[in-house]
């Protein structure tokens, strides 16, 4: 097949989470030995490439387009259409010409838009080609979650104006009828639950070449928790395991440590690292020895959504895993098998005690947390998911 990628910015490991899902999708189709293109937008100019290129890492231009009155698309899309901030910052309507330019030059089976740019596309339809939207996860899901959980009075206000904005654009999504793919079950059923079988789930898959066991480091008396530290839902989950899962559990451990592992750290988990045994590293180059040493990976989430690549990362490197019903909701771990799941603080407190001092429980879920990561969760099994979903469309 020849797969056309167009994508929210350019793809790449390390990135956000969108940046990564295109990448690992891009190099798996590679080396099943498909052609993949992919066209981005980077500031003013949009840019056409060879995806063989980019996994090789010369990044070999093919072709770029600079665009005129970028500023007034952006104020255009919140101001008139209504879009939330998120997508309008990706307002770059020359896209659609140089889309135009390119599938006349060249014929793609497949064209697979992330969800943030398909508004630049007021209408697509390309002869003899397959149009897949790629939601990545239930934006509005997450926003719905957070008000709920948001407790200061002008964040409420603006979580809720722009939940309306990205309901408004996923209605947008819908009407354009076209097929989508998105990364958990979850997502699917809270976007489409009576139209499920025009979305696939597909979800991003997990390196265990790189997230691997190692057994040559021993487990600290520590819990973990790692991700990017000025995200929202993060910053609620840092702030809760500190002050309502750590502390009454330090009280029963006396050296027991927090890790808070992650890039960009908030003022207020900053702030976490002045309380006794926690450590908030900041970015860090390899986030893996802290999961390899670590005796318990914690994650209580309490809004969000997607899939929880952290949580499968922490699976991958042997770590126990105690986490929010939310958390697993894109996952499908099962309680008391792979991981223990609750919802609240003194479940979190009593499951995290039980693995301080049950090693051989810990020891359990971890073997079958890796486990159900190798047989859902691979790079096979993930792409294998993506073609499917592409032919299958194709039968539609």
């Amino acid at each position: 097949m020849n797969i056309l990628f167009i994508t929210h910015r350019m793809p790449k490991v390390p990135g956000k989470g969108d940046q990564v899902r295109a990448f690992q999708q891009i190099k798996s189709l590679l080396k099943k030995g498909h052609t993949v293109h992919f066209l981005f937008q980077e500031k003013d100019e949009a840019y056409w490439c060879c995806a063989s290129s980019l996994i090789d890492g010369d990044q070999e231009e093919k072709h770029k387009l600079k665009a005129k009155n970028k500023h007034f698309s952006i104020i255009r899309s919140f101001f008139l259409k209504g879009y939330p901030l998120s997508v309008s910052l990706h307002s770059f309507p020359v896209l659609k010409a140089f889309l135009t330019s390119i599938t006349s030059q060249m014929h793609y089976d497949v064209i697979h838009i992330q969800s943030k740019v398909l508004h630049n596309f007021s209408s697509i339809n390309i002869a003899g080609s397959t149009i897949v939207v790629d939601y990545i996860d239930a934006i509005s899901l997450n926003l719905e979650r957070r008000y709920k959980w948001t407790k200061n009075p002008l964040e409420k206000l603006a979580v809720r104006g722009e939940l309306g904005r990205m309901k408004k654009y996923e209605e947008f999504i819908k009407r354009q009828d076209l097929k989508a793919i998105i990364t958990s079950p979850a997502d699917k059923k809270f976007l489409y639950s009576r139209r499920a079988r025009e979305v696939d789930v597909v979800p991003n898959y997990i390196d265990l070449s790189y997230f691997h066991l190692n057994h040559l480091e021993s487990r600290k008396k520590a819990l973990v928790f790692t991700g990017t530290m000025n995200y929202a839902p993060n910053v609620d989950a840092a702030t809760r395991l500190v002050k309502d899962i750590y502390l009454p559990l330090k009280e029963k451990f006396p050296d027991l440590e927090c890790w808070i592992v992650g890039t960009s750290p908030s003022s207020d988990v900053q702030k976490l690292g002045k309380i006794s045994g926690v450590i908030v590293t900041g970015f860090v180059e390899d986030i893996r020895p802290w999961q390899w040493k670590a005796a318990v990976y914690v994650c209580p989430l309490r809004f969000g959504a997607g899939q929880q690549n952290k949580i499968l990362e922490a699976a991958a490197l042997g770590c126990s895993i105690v986490m929010s019903t939310i958390t697993n909701s894109g996952i499908g771990f099962t309680h008391n098998e792979e991981a223990l799941i609750c919802e609240y603080n003194k479940e979190f407190v009593a499951h995290t005690e039980q693995l301080l001092r049950n090693k051989e429980l810990a020891e359990s879920l971890a073997g079958k947390a890796r486990q159900f990561v190798a047989s859902h969760f691979s790079e096979k099994v993930v792409a294998d998911q993506l073609i499917a979903a592409y032919t299958e469309m194709d039968r539609h």
